[in-house]
Protein backbone atom coordinates (compact mmCIF):
# COMPACT_ATOMS: atom_id res chain seq x y z
CA UNK A 1 0.00 0.00 0.00
CA UNK A 2 1.63 2.98 -0.93
CA UNK A 3 -0.64 5.55 -0.27
CA UNK A 4 -1.48 7.39 3.24
CA UNK A 5 -3.57 5.49 5.54
CA UNK A 6 -5.72 8.27 5.95
CA UNK A 7 -5.85 9.40 2.25
CA UNK A 8 -8.67 8.59 0.03
CA UNK A 9 -6.34 6.61 -2.31
CA UNK A 10 -5.92 4.37 0.31
CA UNK A 11 -8.93 3.69 1.24
CA UNK A 12 -10.26 3.13 -2.27
CA UNK A 13 -7.44 0.63 -2.42
CA UNK A 14 -8.79 -0.91 0.51
CA UNK A 15 -12.16 -1.04 -0.63
CA UNK A 16 -11.06 -2.45 -3.75
CA UNK A 17 -8.89 -5.41 -1.81
CA UNK A 18 -12.30 -6.10 0.22
CA UNK A 19 -14.49 -6.44 -2.53
CA UNK A 20 -12.39 -9.26 -4.00
CA UNK A 21 -11.95 -11.03 -0.72
CA UNK A 22 -9.12 -9.59 1.57
CA UNK A 23 -9.85 -10.26 4.80
CA UNK A 24 -7.18 -7.99 6.36
CA UNK A 25 -8.63 -5.21 4.08
CA UNK A 26 -12.51 -5.67 5.59
CA UNK A 27 -10.80 -5.91 9.13
CA UNK A 28 -9.24 -2.59 8.51
CA UNK A 29 -12.50 -0.80 6.99
CA UNK A 30 -13.91 -2.12 10.14
CA UNK A 31 -11.73 -1.04 12.04
CA UNK A 32 -11.50 2.12 10.79
CA UNK A 33 -15.53 3.11 9.79
CA UNK A 34 -17.23 1.14 12.85
CA UNK A 35 -16.93 3.74 15.20
CA UNK A 36 -18.61 6.25 12.78
CA UNK A 37 -21.15 3.35 12.23
CA UNK A 38 -22.17 3.00 15.98
CA UNK A 39 -22.54 7.02 16.18
CA UNK A 40 -25.25 7.17 13.62
CA UNK A 41 -26.93 4.22 15.50
CA UNK A 42 -26.57 5.63 18.78
CA UNK A 43 -28.36 8.68 17.77
CA UNK A 44 -31.75 6.68 17.62
CA UNK A 45 -33.85 5.46 20.15
CA UNK A 46 -32.80 1.69 19.97
CA UNK A 47 -32.61 -0.99 22.13
CA UNK A 48 -29.02 -2.87 22.64
CA UNK A 49 -30.62 -5.39 20.56
CA UNK A 50 -32.33 -3.02 17.58
CA UNK A 51 -28.63 -1.62 17.59
CA UNK A 52 -27.38 -4.82 16.94
CA UNK A 53 -29.62 -5.49 14.38
CA UNK A 54 -29.19 -2.41 12.80
CA UNK A 55 -25.24 -2.84 12.54
CA UNK A 56 -25.36 -6.02 11.29
CA UNK A 57 -27.63 -5.57 8.21
CA UNK A 58 -25.73 -2.41 7.37
CA UNK A 59 -22.84 -4.58 7.27
CA UNK A 60 -24.21 -7.28 5.37
CA UNK A 61 -25.78 -4.81 2.67
CA UNK A 62 -21.94 -3.20 3.43
CA UNK A 63 -20.89 -6.57 1.73
CA UNK A 64 -23.21 -6.67 -0.94
CA UNK A 65 -22.64 -3.43 -2.36
CA UNK A 66 -18.90 -3.21 -2.11
CA UNK A 67 -18.00 -3.77 -5.44
CA UNK A 68 -20.90 -1.39 -6.74
CA UNK A 69 -19.98 1.78 -4.39
CA UNK A 70 -19.75 4.53 -6.86
CA UNK A 71 -17.63 6.45 -4.81
CA UNK A 72 -15.03 4.27 -2.79
CA UNK A 73 -13.68 6.80 -1.26
CA UNK A 74 -16.46 7.59 0.34
CA UNK A 75 -18.00 4.55 1.95
CA UNK A 76 -17.84 6.62 4.70
CA UNK A 77 -20.91 8.57 4.01
CA UNK A 78 -22.15 5.61 2.22
CA UNK A 79 -22.06 3.88 5.53
CA UNK A 80 -23.57 7.07 7.58
CA UNK A 81 -26.47 7.08 5.01
CA UNK A 82 -27.38 3.42 5.27
CA UNK A 83 -27.38 3.27 8.96
CA UNK A 84 -29.68 6.35 9.07
CA UNK A 85 -32.24 4.41 6.77
CA UNK A 86 -31.69 1.62 8.63
CA UNK A 87 -32.63 2.88 12.13
CA UNK A 88 -35.27 4.67 10.67
CA UNK A 89 -37.03 1.20 9.15
CA UNK A 90 -36.09 -0.57 12.13
CA UNK A 91 -38.13 2.16 14.30
CA UNK A 92 -40.98 2.13 12.10
CA UNK A 93 -40.85 -1.67 12.05
CA UNK A 94 -40.52 -1.47 15.75
CA UNK A 95 -44.06 0.71 16.01
CA UNK A 96 -45.95 -1.66 14.14
CA UNK A 97 -45.13 -4.44 16.66
CA UNK A 98 -46.78 -4.88 20.24
CA UNK A 99 -44.99 -2.91 23.09
CA UNK A 100 -42.37 -4.51 25.18
CA UNK A 101 -39.62 -3.87 27.43
CA UNK A 102 -36.57 -2.74 25.52
CA UNK A 103 -34.35 -3.46 27.83
CA UNK A 104 -35.81 -6.95 28.85
CA UNK A 105 -33.50 -9.05 26.18
CA UNK A 106 -30.20 -6.92 27.11
CA UNK A 107 -27.22 -8.73 28.38
CA UNK A 108 -27.03 -7.71 32.12
CA UNK A 109 -24.42 -5.71 33.75
CA UNK A 110 -22.27 -7.15 35.97
CA UNK A 111 -20.23 -4.22 37.33
CA UNK A 112 -20.66 -3.66 41.06
CA UNK A 113 -23.62 -0.81 42.01
CA UNK A 114 -20.93 1.71 42.93
CA UNK A 115 -19.16 1.83 40.04
CA UNK A 116 -22.25 1.76 38.27
CA UNK A 117 -23.13 4.69 40.14
CA UNK A 118 -20.25 6.41 39.53
CA UNK A 119 -20.19 6.00 35.67
CA UNK A 120 -23.80 6.45 35.51
CA UNK A 121 -23.38 10.33 37.31
CA UNK A 122 -21.29 11.64 34.76
CA UNK A 123 -22.29 10.66 32.12
CA UNK A 124 -26.16 10.93 32.65
CA UNK A 125 -26.24 14.74 32.20
CA UNK A 126 -24.28 14.75 28.93
CA UNK A 127 -26.18 11.72 27.20
CA UNK A 128 -29.40 13.60 28.43
CA UNK A 129 -28.67 16.52 27.26
CA UNK A 130 -26.76 15.20 23.53
CA UNK A 131 -30.57 13.64 23.46
CA UNK A 132 -32.46 16.74 23.78
CA UNK A 133 -30.46 18.14 20.75
CA UNK A 134 -31.86 18.03 17.06
CA UNK A 135 -30.20 14.86 15.36
CA UNK A 136 -27.77 16.50 13.09
CA UNK A 137 -26.50 18.66 16.41
CA UNK A 138 -26.72 14.95 18.38
CA UNK A 139 -24.35 13.88 15.07
CA UNK A 140 -22.06 16.36 16.14
CA UNK A 141 -21.92 16.32 19.37
CA UNK A 142 -21.77 12.62 19.62
CA UNK A 143 -18.68 12.68 16.81
CA UNK A 144 -17.00 15.01 18.72
CA UNK A 145 -17.32 13.04 21.77
CA UNK A 146 -16.54 9.41 20.40
CA UNK A 147 -14.03 10.26 17.03
CA UNK A 148 -12.60 13.53 18.11
CA UNK A 149 -9.54 13.22 15.69
CA UNK A 150 -12.06 12.79 12.35
CA UNK A 151 -11.67 15.12 9.80
CA UNK A 152 -13.60 17.52 9.13
CA UNK A 153 -14.54 16.40 5.96
CA UNK A 154 -15.57 13.23 7.16
CA UNK A 155 -17.78 15.00 9.75
CA UNK A 156 -19.44 17.00 7.24
CA UNK A 157 -20.46 13.62 4.84
CA UNK A 158 -21.52 12.09 8.34
CA UNK A 159 -23.77 14.48 9.37
CA UNK A 160 -24.84 15.73 6.13
CA UNK A 161 -23.71 19.52 7.33
CA UNK A 162 -22.51 21.20 4.67
CA UNK A 163 -18.44 21.26 5.79
CA UNK A 164 -18.38 25.40 5.59
CA UNK A 165 -21.17 25.39 8.16
CA UNK A 166 -19.59 22.99 10.17
CA UNK A 167 -17.34 25.06 12.48
CA UNK A 168 -20.65 26.91 12.92
CA UNK A 169 -22.60 24.34 14.13
CA UNK A 170 -19.81 22.84 16.00
CA UNK A 171 -19.66 26.13 18.16
CA UNK A 172 -23.56 26.28 18.54
CA UNK A 173 -23.86 22.91 19.51
CA UNK A 174 -21.04 23.05 22.35
CA UNK A 175 -23.16 26.14 23.36
CA UNK A 176 -26.30 24.44 23.37
CA UNK A 177 -24.96 21.67 25.67
CA UNK A 178 -23.41 23.79 28.11
CA UNK A 179 -26.94 25.78 28.56
CA UNK A 180 -28.57 22.42 28.80
CA UNK A 181 -26.33 21.22 31.04
CA UNK A 182 -26.23 24.39 33.13
CA UNK A 183 -30.39 24.30 33.32
CA UNK A 184 -30.19 20.69 34.26
CA UNK A 185 -28.07 21.19 36.78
Amino acid sequence: MGDQPGGAAFVVELVERAANGDREAWERLLERYSGRLWVVIRSYPLSHHDAQDVAQTVLCALTQHLSRLRDPSSIGAWLATTAHNECRLQLKRLRRTAPHDPGLFDEPDHRSPESLHIAAEGAHGVRAAIARLDLPDRLVALLAVTEPDLPAEEVSRVTGVPLDRLRTVRRRTRRRLQRLLREDG
